[in-house]
């Protein structure tokens, strides 16, 4: 059993990165997918996590209608095996379970866990860092999403969940050079996540993204983020189907 990781105390639900607030409230009407009841079971917080572009364009920033995050590698799952994109959000085999577990903070001052910066306390203080499990059917596979360079640049796999720097993400609604998400319905679903490794980008990390999200098998990475305006699609902002 992975760290203490059913503690209500220590576990935050996927609310980071879920419909929450007003932007719950304008989606409640509507049907949406969801991961599927066995993770939902075991892990409170399994959500299935989604990037802001979908298949017909109106529908954009819509999350119920947006393309999910998936697993591909071989079963059962194994350490370096694929994520890609699907613009099947509503799969019941268990390849869209995910949980997202808080393991830590920005300091607003200070190192903390992962060497932050100053940079970090200024832009990022306060904002919770995550790692991503893969929770298929409920099952604690202690694999998480990890960014590993061994078959592809920056590319995103499993890998042992340790809560190492390749695998954990400041999650914000705010960075520099990029549009505030925090602004209203619907935009206010999503939000950046960002690899706490130190990089040479205008955020000081790189951002999880799809390169070209409106592929379906895209595979998943980390690169520089990619501004865009606000209200539109985006490649790399996230949100997640609860």
């Amino acid at each position: 059993m992975k760290r203490i990781f059913y503690a209500a105390a220590t576990v935050v639900a996927a609310g980071a990165l879920a419909l929450t607030g007003a932007g719950a409230a304008g989606a409640s009407t509507a049907a949406r997918p969801d991961a599927t009841p066995a993770c939902h079971a075991v892990f409170g917080q399994c959500a299935t996590p989604v990037i802001a572009v979908s298949a017909v364009s109106s529908k954009d920033l819509h999350p119920a209608a947006d393309f999910a995050l998936q697993y591909t590698g071989p079963e059962p799952a194994v350490a370096y095996g694929d994520i890609e994109t699907s613009f099947t959000n509503s799969l019941q085999d268990g390849t869209e379970d995910w949980s997202w577990i808080h393991i830590a903070t920005v300091p607003h001052h200070g190192k903390g866990a992962f060497k932050f910066t100053g940079f970090d306390n200024t832009n990022f203080g306060g904002a919770p860092v995550y790692e991503l499990e893969y929770t298929p059917f409920g099952q604690d596979t202690q694999l998480c999403l990890t960014i590993s360079s061994r078959y592809r640049p920056n590319g995103a796999v499993l890998g042992t969940c340790i809560s190492a720097a390749q695998q954990s993400f400041i999650v914000t609604q705010n960075a520099p050079g990029l549009e505030s998400l925090n602004a209203g319905f619907p935009i206010n679903q999503y939000q950046y996540a960002f690899d706490v490794s130190q990089a040479a980008s205008i955020q000081h990390h790189l951002a999880l993204l799809a390169p070209h999200a409106n592929i379906n098998g895209e595979l998943v990475a980390a690169g520089n983020a990619v501004h865009v305006a606000a209200g539109k699609a985006s490649l790399n902002e996230w949100a997640s189907i609860p």
